[in-house]
């Protein structure tokens, strides 16, 4: 890991790098647009020959669909303890996200008008899940459960043709969640293409979540224009903001273990005042790699992207952090809640007993986040990204009455004399 001085070139360029972590690959534009022109156009035919030629499975164009009992036949593979945990996982993650289900409001205006927002989930939301390192069981909780919190009526789950039968676990999540009716033995960008444009047998959706590779983000790009979806995420993110009496073992682990998921891109840095701190956590660092799962991608990680970064004081590190808005930060300092609520980043996890893995493990929050500096504008996935607001108008006369000469004013300022008649002629 370098070790930065906040303020320094040093300090300039890291923060400068952080923030294209997450920026788009043009290279991957052209071919991902071949294959999103090619399901447009074909459909299903398109779908079958991609399968083919791309993950090496032929199927037949009524095999694109899994039926349910296969799913739940793989998922009864998953092991029970395994299940038990997701269970328990699934009803803390919707405890926490029934919070945020929009209710709108209205306002009665003293002339018996009213206006009013409106609350409606979207129709239909395709749930990506990958294949291969990437096919978490936690994913799909965190991605199905705001939908289904938001009242969407039709969930469809698009996954890589051999995922389930190489992850039972995943087949599990999807089951529990009542899932198994609607999945398809489709996966990259054509999945992503077939959700948003629809096919002969697949109805196309309003939404589109879930994690994937370059090529499933490149595609989520082109087709936002016709259908929501989530953030473009980068690799996975931790600060540490800690000062003296920060537990260096737990410092460590805690940067160890997000920067184990395996692509080597991963970004691990502490932010501290205490230089005392830093060495020994560099130290242990070292000695833990071997504890920790993909061990190789674990140390390049650290050693193209972690850092260590000095500040003066908890008041400079806030300030760093900040620069960064990182996914996750972890406060280890004295008056860690307090320190928090000054703190921009995806997710911010307060004191010893708040590790970012029980983020990632269904606390309650989603672990859908923003990385690559986007927290400072954006926000974790949640009901609202299943939800649209519209607004509802209804005046009495008098209302009219009360607003139209207003109204009419300023229409004809900027030129349209129409939208003046349409209001006064309706005036007795």
């Amino acid at each position: 890991m370098r070790t930065l001085r906040r303020g320094g070139a040093g300090w300039r360029r890291f923060v400068a790098s952080w923030h294209r972590s997450g920026s788009s690959r043009p290279a991957f534009a052209r071919p991902v647009g071949r294959i999103v022109d090619e399901v447009r156009r074909d459909g299903d035919r398109a779908l079958v020959r991609l399968t083919a030629r791309l993950d090496g499975v032929l199927l037949p164009p009524r095999g694109l669909r899994m039926p349910p009992a296969e799913v739940r036949g793989l998922a009864r593979r998953a092991e029970p303890a395994l299940v038990a945990a997701l269970q328990d996982m699934a009803r803390r993650i919707e405890a926490f996200h029934r919070e945020q289900k929009g209710r709108g409001f209205r306002l009665r205006l003293r002339d018996g008008s009213i206006v009013e927002e409106v609350v409606r989930p979207l129709d239909s939301a395709g749930l990506y899940v990958p294949g291969g390192s990437g096919a978490y069981p936690s994913s799909v909780l965190m991605s199905a459960i705001p939908a289904r919190v938001a009242g969407v009526p039709r969930l469809v789950v698009a996954t890589p043709p051999r995922a389930l039968a190489a992850n039972p676990a995943v087949a599990a999540a999807i089951v529990l969640l009542g899932l198994d009716r609607e999945v398809l033995r489709v996966g990259g960008a054509q999945a992503i293409a077939a959700l948003a444009y629809g096919t002969e047998t697949i109805a196309p959706v309003a939404a589109i979540v879930g994690p994937g590779n370059a090529w499933v983000a490149e595609a989520k790009r082109q087709v936002q224009r016709i259908c929501r979806v989530d953030a473009q995420a980068g690799p996975s993110e931790v600060v540490v903001l800690a000062d003296e009496g920060a537990n260096a073992g737990e410092v460590a682990i805690d940067l160890l273990a997000q920067a184990e998921h395996g692509s080597g891109e991963e970004r691990a840095v502490l932010v501290t005042s205490s230089r005392r701190l830093a060495t020994r956590v560099e130290r242990l660092l070292a000695a833990g790699l071997p504890s920790v799962s993909n061990a190789a991608a674990t140390r390049r990680a650290l050693e193209r992207h972690g850092a260590v970064v000095l500040v003066r004081d908890v008041d400079e590190g806030v300030e760093a952090v900040n620069a960064l808005a990182p996914e996750h930060v972890e406060v280890l300092t004295s008056a860690p809640l307090a320190v928090a609520r000054r703190i921009v980043a995806g997710a911010v996890f307060a004191g010893r007993w708040a590790p970012v893995a029980v983020g990632d493990y269904g606390i309650g929050p989603n672990h859908v986040l923003p990385t690559g500096g986007t927290a400072r504008r954006s926000s974790p996935l949640s009901v609202r990204d299943f939800e649209r607001r519209q607004s509802l108008v209804r005046l009495t006369p008098r209302g009219l009455r009360r607003v139209a000469a207003g109204i009419a004013a300023v229409a004809r300022a900027e030129g349209f004399a129409g939208h003046a008649r349409s209001v006064l002629m309706r005036l007795p």
